[in-house]
């Protein structure tokens, strides 16, 4: 099949479909109150910001993988850092994830019908919802995940090396990619064996370029080809507590079935009443090498720190591709039976939404520091009980300016407390000279007398000292 899946009017008519309709289900959930997923949705931000106004290769300078960065970065330089640049560049990213799983659905050998009910599928169910939404990069990696994926069945080399040029692209977005890389590259390797092309060595490479490339950069940066897993195992060592290791090793599997059953009951049933097609059987070994690189990282503490479900996103994409397949199998009006499935995961998502409990909702955090941009205030000393001062950062705008008094890194040390008196707190500001202060409301009398405060809500106050 050609890898120009655009080729006729009807096509592009049906992306679009798709694509609308994931912008129509990120904006409900915007409208709901939605805004992150964690506070490390907002210490990318800032570092993107930072990307801005001092481009690097690595951005973050920490285990993150930098495409992101560069993506939104890019963006912040051109079109300034406000956060609405950012939403818009997080809808966009979402909805053409959510077209790439309708381009998967095709390529993996479903119809019209088939195809536009796998993209809706995969636009409504609710981490979809939630990490299309989010200035995150899980949902751009999936897309280019399920891309990649689906390419493994065909015999078109121009398909083959597009599948590996996106899997190539989500390796420098999350780790999750790399064991997906290495199945395109090992089934890469096998056809270049039984058909003596040279050129499926190519893709083989492709696949696995940006992991060997993101290695070496540990080795020259770091001293550590994997200083990515320790620097995450020492984090999490550092949070302290966690759930027993059975658990955890297990927790994707859990995860899979729980976390988005709209998705993975439907592929699951289908399969069992009609048998698994031939197309199908490439991309499921990608899937696995995905849950099981999730259950070694479990076992060995460098899995996520937090929703670790997300991380599956990839794995639910390919199953609401493989669902517009299986959909056809069962009627040959398969949007008539997988409404029911639509509607579920639309009653979910209402009944789920706006967002879990356990996701960041830092509204204050973001007024006070919007409030701050507006008013001008020359730099940023910010004061929070939590990871909240990324917020502040994020939305004030200009990282290079902005400081917490505590930046809560469980690895570091307490530094002193500044709001003992008024002299230490004064000491502390010289420091930093011409900052306000974002302070929290237990500590406002005492930044009170150090200056004016200009703004306030139900949380923080920004005071400008005199």
């Amino acid at each position: 099949m050609s890898v120009l899946l655009f080729k006729d009017s009807s096509r592009c008519v049906e992306a679009l479909g798709v694509g609308a309709a994931k912008l129509a289900v990120s904006a409900a959930v915007l409208a709901l109150g939605f805004r992150a997923v964690s506070d490390d949705d907002y210490a990318r931000l800032v570092i993107a910001q930072r990307f801005a106004e001092s481009p690097s290769l690595d951005p973050s300078g920490t285990s993150w993988l930098p495409l992101p960065f560069w993506m939104y970065g890019a963006a912040f330089a051109l079109f300034g850092n406000d956060l609405a640049v950012a939403r818009g560049v997080a809808l966009l990213l979402g909805a053409l994830s959510v077209v790439g799983v309708w381009w998967a659905a095709r390529l993996l050998g479903a119809g019209r019908a088939g195809a536009l009910v796998a993209g809706i599928l995969a636009a409504v169910f609710p981490w979809s919802a939630w990490l299309g939404a989010a200035p995150v990069p899980e949902a751009p990696t999936a897309g280019l995940l399920v891309v990649g994926l689906a390419t493994l069945p065909a015999e078109s080399l121009r398909v083959r090396a597009a599948g590996a040029g996106a899997v190539a692209a989500a390796c420098f977005c999350r780790y999750e990619a790399w064991p997906v890389a290495l199945v395109v590259a090992g089934f890469a390797l096998a056809d270049a064996r039984r058909t003596r092309s040279r050129e499926l060595l190519a893709v083989a490479a492709m696949a696995l370029a940006p992991v060997a490339l993101w290695l070496f950069h540990g080795v020259a940066r770091h001293g550590d080809a994997f200083f990515f897993v320790r620097r995450v195992a020492a984090y999490r060592n550092a949070l302290g507590a966690s759930e027993p290791l059975v658990t955890r090793v297990l927790g994707p599997i859990r995860s899979l079935f729980r976390e988005a059953p709209e998705v993975v009951v439907p592929l699951v049933i289908g399969l069992a009443r009609t048998g698994l097609p031939a197309s199908f059987r490439r991309p499921l070994a990608g899937a696995t090498a995905l849950v099981a690189f999730l259950m070694l990282g479990e076992l060995g503490g460098g899995g996520p720190t937090h929703h670790a479900a997300r991380a599956l996103l990839p794995v639910w994409f390919l199953a609401a591709a493989m669902v517009g397949q299986v959909a056809e199998r069962w009627s040959r009006a398969p949007a008539g039976p997988l409404g029911v499935v639509l509607a579920g995961a639309l009653v979910l998502l209402a009944l789920r939404a706006p967002y879990p409990s356990d996701f960041a909702d830092r509204h204050d955090a973001l007024t006070i520091g919007e409030s701050a941009r507006k008013l001008d205030a020359p730099a940023l000393l910010v004061d929070t009980p939590d990871y909240a001062h990324l917020a502040v950062t994020a939305a004030y705008g200009n990282p290079s300016r902005a400081a917490p008094f505590d930046d809560r890194d469980p690895r570091k040390p307490r530094p002193p407390d500044p709001f003992v008196s008024a002299a230490s707190l004064s000491a502390r500001v010289r420091t930093s000279r011409r900052a306000w202060l974002v302070v929290t409301r237990t500590h406002v009398p005492v930044a009170r007398e150090l200056g004016v405060e200009r703004a306030a809500n139900a949380s923080f106050s920004l005071i400008e000292p005199r």
